[in-house]
């Protein structure tokens, strides 16, 4: 019976995307250089140095030099793919999120979990993109990456963010006598694993450079060993079955938009900031950096309007790095009348949602079809106003859908 088995040897299929992570280390300066883009001589040496971390016993150290953990090898196996072109982490797409997804998706019942190496820059953006590309992915996968190459001499966070993110990926737990694992996709850095839809950059160069200030990170690794919030784990489990090895398919893919400028467009508000007109901007989607609960400046009401008006699209997220967003500040947005505020808003709040969520989740809803405008208007003011995949408050969010059907 599952219950009195031990976990069988779990299989890992490594995505190396690139990043500093796998970069040549230059003591001057940290660059791709021409070994960076030598992707056979290159791969083959961050590959040499990752057996060599995960087999047997290993220490490895914080950025102050002081032992972090040790880590010893688990009953798991793993498998390194890289990609044919490294991705630039400051120069990728939503559509390199769609190749990595892709790689996932055509390998889900060859491994267990995936572990994807992906550049800081952006590997936010990324997490949320593959989470979203991805709905309802029934194995887990940890996105890592690291601020000192995996290469390097002395002490690298790649070493303990590898380490850690085969950790959670192999992670089982017997739950009401029945075996259990992750499922869906996270980001694992610096001791922390987090929901692959609520993580921001805090810090440029501190190893500790991810978090998770909207909603609680879900897991730690303690002691060198992976433990996962008890109060997370319903939706982030999955069963497995008497073999421990669960089959069943992520339903699909989702595509992407194409087009000229088919992805959203990010506008950061300030103060003092006036547009005559958002109908230079060809893209179908905007989203508003705002003030606070949701608020911004009256000078871009009639530009905003106009632009409403030719049937695009508008999402509102908060500056702020924690907190959330409020309908009732996003009708004024679109109204600037208080009394107003209780009428229907065609803006889209996204709630405690992140900007790297939301843009990846905009990015997602723009590859669907629809019969009108206005049929798309009013789908992605509801889309926006609910968790796909754990980016915003499940408590939040009816309050808010509640509001906005009145």
């Amino acid at each position: 019976m599952a219950d009195s088995k031990r976990p069988r040897s779990r299989s890992v299929l490594v995505i190396d995307t690139g990043g500093t992570f796998s970069m040549e280390y230059d003591s001057e300066q940290v660059s791709p250089g021409k070994r960076g883009l030598d992707v056979g001589k290159d791969h083959q040496e961050v590959l040499k140095k990752l057996k060599s971390i995960s087999e047997g016993e290993y220490e490895y150290f914080d950025d102050k030099g002081q032992e972090k953990d040790r880590y010893s090898k688990k009953n798991f196996s793993w498998t390194y793919h890289a990609l044919s072109e490294r991705i630039d982490s400051s120069s990728a797409t939503p559509q390199s999120w769609h190749d990595i997804a892709k790689v996932i998706f055509e390998n889900q019942l060859s491994f267990d979990a995936f572990v994807v190496i992906h550049g800081t820059d952006t590997l936010m953006y990324a997490s949320a993109g593959i989470t979203f590309l991805l709905p309802k992915f029934t194995k887990p996968v940890i996105v890592t990456g690291a601020q000192i190459p995996v290469l390097a001499p002395g002490a690298s966070d790649a070493v303990g963010n590898f380490l850690g993110s085969l950790a959670f990926a192999t992670w089982t737990a017997l739950l009401k006598g029945r075996l259990h694992s992750l499922k869906g996709v996270f980001v694992y850095f610096n001791t922390k694993l987090m929901r692959g839809t609520t993580v921001v950059k805090v810090d440029s160069q501190r190893w500790d450079a991810f978090d998770s200030p909207r909603i609680r990170f879900v897991g730690e690794l303690i002691e060198g060993k992976p433990v996962v919030t008890e109060s997370q784990t319903g939706a982030l489990i999955r069963l497995l079955d008497p073999d421990e090895r669960d089959l069943s398919i992520s339903p699909k893919l989702y595509n992407l938009p194409s087009g000229t400028n088919p992805y959203p467009l990010v506008i950061h508000l300030f103060p003092g900031l006036s547009l005559e007109s958002f109908a230079i901007y060809k893209h179908d989607a905007i989203i508003l950096a705002a003030f606070g609960c949701g608020n911004g400046p009256i000078t871009i009401k009639k530009s905003l309007l106009d632009y409403l008006d030719s049937g695009k699209l508008v999402a509102v997220v908060s500056e702020c790095l924690s907190g959330s967003t409020s309908a009732a500040y996003t009708a004024c947005i679109e109204s600037w009348d208080k009394s107003s505020s209780h009428k229907p808003s065609r803006i889209a709040t996204c709630n405690n949602t992140t900007l790297p969520a939301a843009y990846a989740k905009v990015a997602v809803f723009l590859g669907r079809k629809f019969d009108s405008p206005e049929d798309r208007q009013v789908e992605f003011r509801k889309a926006m106003s609910l968790s796909w995949a754990g980016e915003l408050s499940y408590r939040t969010t009816e309050e808010y859908y509640e509001a906005s059907n009145k």
